[in-house]
């Protein structure tokens, strides 16, 4: 196996983390292996169209953080990849198919879906760190979602993100 964080900075922020609250999942067949240390950056529901195809859902939740904190366990040939926008790569498992997790801003930040990091082990109230903080492209959702965190028309990128007026 191999870790896609293999820098001596990425090394040494783990071992600073090490008594940080971790979270482990794997994909669906159990070849890929992700650990994720210390807490997200935000959790998003992120309903943008690339999100339902490859999800093949109204909207996907997934947890950033950022790539020191993150550990992706693998041999070389189990992922595959696809360039999803400029600067968003989405890798998952070549067995299964499962999402496992997306690169944003050149590998700076990573991407994992929520139900690789629960799976089979959620409980409401759980995790506090991992509850959605907001929502993104809620322009482009396919339902409507009635909960009380914000809801951005586009992008939630902090200087870009324009709230949705509840209107359209």
């Amino acid at each position: 196996m191999s870790s896609i964080s293999e820098t001596a900075g990425a090394k040494q922020q783990r071992a600073s983390n090490s008594d940080a609250k971790q979270r482990c999942g794997s994909c669906y067949c159990g070849k890929v292996d992700v650990k994720v240390t210390g807490k997200p950056i935000s959790v998003s529901i992120c309903h943008c169209t690339i999100c339902q195809r490859l999800n093949g859902a109204p909207f996907g939740i997934q947890s950033l953080h950022r790539a020191q904190n993150i550990s992706i366990n693998r041999d070389p040939d189990d992922l595959w990849s696809i360039q999803t926008s400029k600067h968003v790569v989405r890798y998952r498992c070549k067995d299964c198919g499962s999402p496992v997790f997306a690169t944003l801003g050149r590998g700076k930040t990573y991407a994992v879906p929520r139900t690789i990091l629960f799976q089979d082990k959620y409980k409401p109230g759980e995790d506090v760190d991992y509850r959605p903080t907001h929502h993104m492209y809620y322009a482009s959702r396919i339902i409507d979602v009635d909960d009380e965190i914000p809801k951005y028309i586009g992008t939630s990128r902090p200087g870009c993100g324009v709230l949705w007026d509840g209107n359209g």
